[in-house]
């Protein structure tokens, strides 16, 4: 029994042992800078295609900005329609009579090879060939432009300004990526802010200065298209209270696999420190109406002190220098946390000025 044993055993010390498996399942970590959205965007995701990439921000032109801009479009569409409609309504007889001729019957396009020369014949042919091919170019390449425009459902521009109720102060614009998705953003070996297309094409598109020179209705390109359906929703769920503006400006919204849909409020470098100098100068001001300017050297001195200190400017530093300021303004008479309320916070700034 035991050399049965023996010689079993090594018959599968002989055999090959099996190649582990290269399969390795589909990552559920969420890359950086995404997290889960929020719940209370949850009638407004249903909307969107996982598929794809969205961008969402508020865009505040001013309306008569937003008016001038649109009715280039809209009067270039309609002379586009009004030449096609023309050109349909005195093409269709020749092409009729075309029609007719090919199939045999006699039609004032017949050629009458006896009485034409080679030339004549070649002449008449290419000039046919050329109508038909040059009505073919147009139609297909530019009788999508205001059949999309003023037709395409769910929606379209026109639709949209319709419903919108022409051009608000506030509008919530919701980008589409364009020939490209979530699967180029989320897979792969480079993930999230790590993608080349994160840096490529999204990066680019919501930069401050990008922002600033288009309205919304310009942000359409090879990589982004306007969910125009998507932002009549959005518009809807925040006059049913469902969210607010706030919560879907400056938000970049993409599906994972596994996890479901994830979320990025972005906020440009400049916009962080525009608003942090902002804060500076009220908190100064503050200070100073109330006669207080000293403690406003004072809260610089007391984040310098633990700044420069071993160790870097660590959370227990700031939250040092949070009690040490609240003390000092308290020997003033003053609140500290109800005066850093009043101006939007001041942690930034600390961590800001610790930064330095």
């Amino acid at each position: 029994m035991s050399n049965k044993l023996s010689k079993r055993q090594q018959q599968q010390q002989q055999q090959p042992k099996p190649k582990p498996t290269t399969f390795q399942a589909p990552s559920t970590s969420i890359p950086h800078p995404f997290r889960r959205a929020p719940p209370t965007l949850a009638p407004f995701l249903t909307q969107l295609d996982p598929a794809k990439v969205y961008l969402i921000h508020i865009d505040r032109f001013p309306p008569a900005a937003k008016k001038q801009i649109f009715l280039i479009p809209v009067l270039l569409n309609a002379t586009i329609a009004l030449l096609l409609l023309w050109r349909l309504y005195s093409g269709l007889p020749t092409y009729w009579t075309l029609l007719q001729t090919f199939m045999g019957y006699e039609t004032t396009a017949t050629v009458d090879t006896a009485r034409t020369t080679r030339k004549e014949q070649f002449t008449i042919l290419f000039k046919r060939t050329a109508m038909i091919a040059l009505d073919f170019l147009v139609f297909r390449f530019i009788g999508p432009w205001p059949l999309t425009f003023f037709l395409e459902q769910p929606a379209n521009p026109v639709v949209w300004r319709w419903k919108l109720g022409g051009f608000r102060e506030e509008e919530v614009v919701v980008r589409e990526s364009r020939h490209w998705g979530s699967a180029e953003l989320l897979q792969g070996v480079k993930q999230g802010d790590e993608s080349p297309f994160f840096k490529t094409r999204v990066l680019p598109v919501i930069d401050k200065g990008f922002m600033r020179r288009k309205t919304g209705y310009l942000m359409m390109d090879g990589s982004w298209d306007l969910d125009f359906q998507g932002m009549l929703d959005a518009h809807t769920l925040v006059k049913a209270g469902e969210f607010g503006l706030k919560e879907v400006d400056k938000l970049c919204l993409v599906h994972l696999d596994g996890v479901g849909w994830l979320s990025w409020q972005w906020e440009t470098e400049g916009d962080v420190i525009e608003d942090r100098r902002r804060k500076i100068v009220v908190f100064k001001e503050t200070l100073t109406k109330l006669g207080k300017e000293g403690l406003f050297f004072k809260w610089m001195e007391i984040v310098e002190q633990e700044r420069d200190g071993d160790g870097g400017f660590s959370v227990a530093k700031q939250e040092r220098v949070v009690e040490r300021v609240r003390a000092a303004f308290e020997k003033e008479g003053i609140d500290f946390e109800e005066l850093s309320a009043s101006i939007g916070g001041l942690q930034d700034m600390q961590v800001q000025s610790g930064e330095k």
